[in-house]
Order: structure tokens, then C-alpha cells, then sequence
């Protein structure tokens, strides 16, 4: 019953496909245009024309895993999607033999079942012939507490019985209602309230909570100790080295090789691993060593100097720097305008929290800040902004929905010049880089309102697939005007999550030549910090 089965990344790449049927039409690129994109994926389950389409997102994975099936079939949709993503998750990859066999599985389950039903079916039957005998023995008497019609409430003080009152919907759907009365039918007037108080107790720093961009740097601490995991200790890098009273090219070559399979492990790119390891071996060889503590100073300094110039950037990300610099140019006769920063991305990263937080740290520095939404397309994007506003206690700048984001965001700068704003923190709607028209729509906005710096915000989650997102997203931007304005650096989420796997982020700044202005750190407004090489370094050769 099935008529294709796919696994695809969320950056559009398709893993795995089987098609056993001719179908009329692209089910499956209707679902990711016509859902995904739109952020409407809640339900897994959708129908276009005579077909359903059911989904799970494998974020573990950062991929998607849909069947089609036809409308008039019935067939375990979830039981498979799960045996398709279990499988997936055990080896990392699919194909047909795995699907072959999670297939006659299911089948034979199916069989079973119906199996099982038709025993139930029988004995139902079987039950009711009974049933119907002993009717005509006598009535059946129902006990009056069992056949209340009324629902009813017991008052505990006095024992009385009081029925449940009915909402009152209005006396008559023929008669016109009136304002007045709409506004009374209108039960969920606290909606927005709600909405706001939430984001307020979910964003919002604890009392005493010193910000994630407040705290101590960490000192570099590379782990010394032998590698225990196999039966014999192996020797550490460090002790290898310290043998020798000066490096040679033999000496550092087999530690070089241990330390770029260790990078490689922690998912830097193979390149990129060959290329650190080479600049720390230029630093070493020549160098001479008298004990133990020296080789181990020596190594560190040099991965320090090796890490930190790939990811140190080619123009400065320090945005408050930038800010107050363009504050301090500004006088009353030359007054200068706001510095605007628009934030762009795919969808569901997590751009509007981001926004948020960047705000809440201008606001920490006494930088004056307007929020312009400039979503128009995902319906409750405003609503969102106007619960992180009115929490950090911004201006929000807005024109609702279906207006072109280009002149909101123009009208928002405008607005925040008259008013000696000092920055324009511009959102933008979440668009994947095949969806042409969106992705038109943005080169749009970036060439009417010129932005001071444009960020690109992504999970550092979806590891090494980020560099293929960012690449296309970029192309896409620039698909009409290659010399159209691009984006100036990122801003990782979920930065905390990835662990010791943080060599995905050295591939992303090495690759696409961007720098990291920002990493999420955490949910709430002050979780968030510049990238530390300390840290990295930290996370790459953790105990």
C-alpha cells in the first residue's frame, strides 16, 4: 500500500529514496514547500490530492523520514516511520535490504492482527446472541445514579447537589450579534497576557545570575593522562615529546598523526584537522624539550595559536564595539543613523530567541535598541516579538501580516532615527535556500535597507551539514546579483548541546570564511557569549 518511502537532511540532500508506484504529482516536495517550510509539520500526517503523507523528524539526525501512501489504503504509517528512523539511528544510513525487511515485518504483524480481530469479531458476536436471550428474560434495571442525564457538583460543606451551569452562547445563532456581544462571547481575551507572563518567567535571568557574556574565561587544560581504553596504557602526546631534547620532523610526525585522527573524532573536517596539526608542527620542530612540563607547554601553546587563527575573523564581529563607535560619531548636527542588524536563517532555529538575547545584552550595555518584525509570512511571528518585547521592555515596531518586509523594516529605521534610537535589530521569516520567492524577498530587504551587519543563525547541532545549509543559503541570496550583500557572520544555538563535538565549528568558520559573532549558550535572555578559543580547545581534548 505504500507508494514512496524517503529520508532526506534538512538541507534538502536525499539520503535514501524507494517509489514502488507512479504517482500523479510530487507528494513529497508538496510536503517539505507546502509545510515544512511553512512551519506547519505539528501533525506528522498531511493529505494533498488523493494522497497522505506522514513524517517523523529524526533531529538526533537532522533528518526527515516520510511514506506515501494513497487516501483509500490503510497501512501502519507510524509503525514504520519508527522502524525506519530506529534502524536509521543504529547505523546512521539506510537501504533497500533494511527496508525490506522492516516491510515483511510489519506485513506479517498486519496479518496477525487481522487475525485477532476477526477471533474478536466472532466472539462479539457470540456475546450478543447471549445478551439478546437474557433480555428476554427480563428487563435490565440501571441504577438511577448510572443513568444521570445532568451533570451535577456535590457542595462538601452541606452535601447538597447543584447542576453544572451551561455557558450562556446567546439566545438565538438567527439574530446578528452585536460588538458588544461578540466581546463577551470572546473567551480568550488573555491570550496575549499569558503569552507575555510566560515568556517573562522562560527568558528571564534569575535574581544574581551573572550573564553567560559576564563570566570568567577558562583556562586551557589539555588532558595529559594516558589512554586507558585499551589494555596497554599508551604513552601521552606530551611525554612522547619529551624524550627528545630537540624536535625533529620524526619525533613530531607520529604525535601529529595521534592528534589529527583525535580532531577528526570530534568532527572537524579531515582537511581542516591536516592543516592545524601542520601549523603546530611548524611550531615545534627545532624547539627543545628538557622535561615533561615543557613538552606539554609547548603542544598547547602551539594548538592554541593554530586554533585561534582559524577562527579568528578578517573583519571584527564585536557588535558593541561597532555600536559605540557609530554613537560616539554621531552628533546633533551630523547625527548618524541607526546601526541595523538583520538576522536571517532557516526555520526553527531560533532566530527571534536570539534576537531577544542580543537585545538583552545592548539593554545590559546601556544601547538603546528597537525591534522592527519584519516576519510577515509565519502566522503568531509577531505575536512572538511583541512577548519578548514587552519582557525586555523594547519597542517593538510592527505592520502585521502580508506586508513586504523590505519597506517594514525601512519604515522601522526611519522610525528609530527620529527617535535617537541606537540600534534596529531587524527579524526576518525562516526560509529554506530552495524557496526562490522568500529567498528573493530578503535579497530585497538587505539591498533597500543596507544593513551594518547581517547574521546568519544556526544550529550548532547539525554539525558539518551547516557549512552545505550556509553555502546554498548564501547562493541562493545571491542567485539574481552576485554582487548582491551577503552575510557578515553567525550566531550558533544550542552551542551548549554539541559537547565534545565542536570541531563542526572550526569546519564552518574554515570553509565559508565567516566569523562567529555569538553562541547560544541556553534559553534564557543572559545565555549568551562570544566564542571562546579556550573553550573550544577545551571541548576538543577534554579529559
Amino acid at each position: 500500500p505504500i507508494a514512496e518511502a524517503v529520508i532526506f537532511s534538512k538541507g534538502g540532500r536525499v539520503l535514501w529514496r524507494r517509489q514502488s508506484a507512479v504517482q500523479k504529482g510530487d507528494p513529497v516536495n508538496a510536503l517539505i514547500q507546502r509545510v515544512l517550510l511553512e512551519e506547519k509539520g505539528v501533525r506528522q500526517s498531511w493529505e494533498v490530492d488523493s494522497y497522505r503523507v506522514e513524517w517523523r523528524l529524526v533531529n538526533e539526525k537532522d533528518v526527515v523520514i516520510a511514506c506515501v501512501s494513497a487516501k483509500s489504503m490503510e497501512f501502519m504509517a507510524a509503525d514504520l516511520l519508527e522502524a525506519m528512523k530506529k534502524s536509521f539511528l543504529q547505523v546512521g544510513s539506510f537501504d533497500d535490504a533494511r527496508f525490506n525487511n522492516i516491510e515483511k515485518e510489519l506485513e506479517s504483524r498486519q496479518l496477525l492482527m487481522a487475525k485477532k480481530k476477526a477471533q474478536a469479531q466472532t466472539s462479539s458476536s457470540s456475546s450478543r446472541g447471549a445478551a439478546a436471550k437474557k433480555q428476554q428474560e427480563g428487563p435490565v434495571v440501571v441504577p438511577p445514579e448510572n443513568n444521570k442525564k445532568e451533570t451535577s457538583t456535590t457542595n462538601g460543606t452541606n452535601g447538597t447537589t447543584s447542576k453544572k451551569k451551561k455557558r450562556d452562547w446567546g439566545a438565538s445563532t438567527k439574530k446578528k450579534i452585536s460588538a458588544e456581544e461578540m466581546e463577551k462571547l470572546d473567551y480568550s481575551q488573555n491570550k496575549q497576557e499569558n503569552a507575555d507572563d510566560a515568556a517573562t518567567a522562560r527568558y528571564m535571568p534569575d535574581e544574581n545570575e551573572v550573564a553567560a557574556w559576564d563570566e570568567d574565561e577558562e583556562e586551557v587544560d589539555i588532558a595529559v593522562s594516558s589512554d586507558e581504553s585499551s589494555s596497554e596504557k599508551k604513552e601521552s602526546w606530551f611525554s612522547l615529546l619529551s624524550g627528545s631534547s630537540t624536535l625533529t620532523e620524526e619525533a613530531v610526525g607520529g604525535v601529529m598523526e595521534e592528534l589529527r585522527t583525535s580532531l577528526i573524532s570530534k568532527n572537524v573536517a579531515s582537511e581542516i584537522a591536516t592543516d592545524i596539526t601542520a601549523s603546530v608542527s611548524r611550531q615545534l620542530v627545532g624547539k627543545k624539550v628538557d622535561r615533561f612540563q615543557r613538552a606539554k607547554t609547548l603542544v598547547k601553546d602551539a594548538l592554541v595559536s593554530s586554533v585561534e587563527r582559524v577562527l579568528t575573523p578578517r573583519t571584527s564581529t564585536d557588535l558593541l564595539a561597532a555600536v559605540l563607535r557609530r554613537k560616539a560619531e554621531s552628533t546633533e548636527l551630523t547625527k548618524k543613523r541607526p546601526f541595523v542588524v538583520v538576522f536571517v536563517g532557516i526555520n526553527g532555529v531560533g532566530k527571534s530567541t536570539t534576537l531577544s538575547k542580543v537585545a538583552y545584552y545592548l539593554k545590559a550595555h546601556e544601547i538603546s535598541v528597537l525591534v522592527a518584525a519584519c516576519d510577515t509570512f509565519r502566522s503568531g511571528a509577531v505575536e512572538q516579538l511583541r512577548s519578548h518585547a514587552k519582557a525586555l521592555d523594547v519597542e517593538l515596531f510592527e505592520r502585521g501580516y502580508l506586508k513586504d518586509p523590505s519597506d517594514v523594516a525601512k519604515a522601522a529605521i526611519d522610525h528609530a532615527a527620529k527617535q535617537n534610537v541606537d540600534v534596529v535589530l531587524v527579524d526576518t521569516a525562516g526560509r529554506m535556500q530552495n524557496n526562490a520567492a522568500l529567498m528573493k524577498q530578503l535579497a530585497r530587504l538587505l539591498a533597500v535597507n543596507d544593513p551594518d551587519l547581517t547574521l546568519f543563525v544556526g544550529e550548532a547541532l547539525v554539525g558539518n551539514d551547516g557549512i552545505d545549509q550556509l553555502t546554498m543559503f548564501d547562493r541562493a541570496l545571491k542567485k539574481d546579483n552576485p554582487k548582491a550583500k551577503s552575510v557578515d557572520g553567525l550566531v550558533l544555538t544550542k552551542f551548549d548541546c554539541i559537547d565534545d563535538k565542536v570541531g563542526a565549528v572550526l569546519s564552518m568558520t574554515y570553509k565559508t570564511g565567516l566569523p562567529v559573532a555569538f553562541v547560544g549558550v541556553g534559553q534564557k535572555y543572559t545565555h549568551l557569549k562570544k566564542l571562546s578559543v579556550n573553550n573550544v580547545l577545551n571541548a576538543l581534548f577534554k579529559r
